[in-house]
């Protein structure tokens, strides 16, 4: 299993998710974990709920398009789910054998500030974790 989200880091934990799949002759599932945006001084904005996980799964989608080309043997499966990010790859790891995520790479002072959903997964998961930094340069 591995979490995706756009930036760069997931890219390259996507592209190790995949690799390891391939190695393992085994499924993976590609969770990306949305919540709706919160905007304090405008509370009467109202989102089309439907609309928005439409959009978020075609992201997804696109996202493994790339991948799936270039490892037609392994059987990808994504969903794009509403909720947190660390909440949602905790509890849909529980099955998983493992469990990849990206990481920024901001350092402890960074991640404490800032939150590191890489650091809340390797606390919380229930399998093994993998933690992929996109390379440098």
């Amino acid at each position: 299993m591995v979490g995706v989200d756009g930036s760069d880091e997931a890219a390259a934990a996507l592209t190790y998710a995949f690799e390891e799949a391939r190695l393992r002759d085994c499924r993976l599932l590609a969770l990306y974990a949305w919540q709706l945006p919160v905007h304090p001084f405008a509370p009467e904005i109202a989102y089309d709920v439907d609309e928005v996980h439409k959009a978020q799964e075609e992201y997804v989608a696109g996202a493994l398009r790339a991948h799936r080309d270039r490892h037609p043997d392994v059987t990808a499966e994504m969903r794009a789910v509403c909720g947190h990010p660390v909440t949602a790859l905790v509890e849909a790891g529980e099955k998983a054998d493992l469990l990849v995520v990206g990481s920024r790479g901001r350092g402890a002072v960074g991640a404490a500030v800032l939150g590191s959903v890489s650091r809340a997964v390797l606390h919380h998961a229930h399998c093994p974790v993998a933690v992929v930094r996109a390379p440098r340069g």
